[in-house]
């Protein structure tokens, strides 16, 4: 037990100590001013407008709520489809021999029809 108290103390020192280095930049420390203002407020708004933020938290719900309505509509009728493809496939297939068939007959009696004449 106390090797594990003395990793998280080791690891929050480090954090500390980065975090202080990290600060000496002028420009670091400007943006997490700024950064810690601006949720600061966001805190401050959140706090006095509670029913606000919790009405546009339904309302962002409700959105993903109907996009992935409307994506598994598109799923089950891309599905559907899907479907009717592999039922069509084969007669498709089957329609396409018999034309080459009839067409390779044609063309052999043309053939023969023209070696006869020669």
């Amino acid at each position: 037990m106390g090797n594990r108290n003395k990793l998280i103390d080791g690891m929050l020192i480090g954090a500390l100590v980065g975090a202080a280095i990290s600060l000496l930049d002028k420009t670091t420390r400007e943006t997490v001013i700024h950064n810690g203002k601006c949720v600061g407020g966001k805190i401050k708004y959140a706090v006095q407008h509670p029913q606000e933020i919790a009405n546009e938290v339904k309302h962002r719900i409700n959105i993903v709520k109907t996009t992935v309505d409307d994506v598994s509509k598109d799923i089950d009728y891309l599905r559907g489809k899907v479907e009717q493809l592999k039922e069509a496939t084969p007669q498709v297939l089957e329609i396409v021999n018999e034309t080459k068939d009839v067409i390779a007959k044609h063309l052999d009696s043309t053939e023969q029809k023209n070696k006869n004449l020669s």
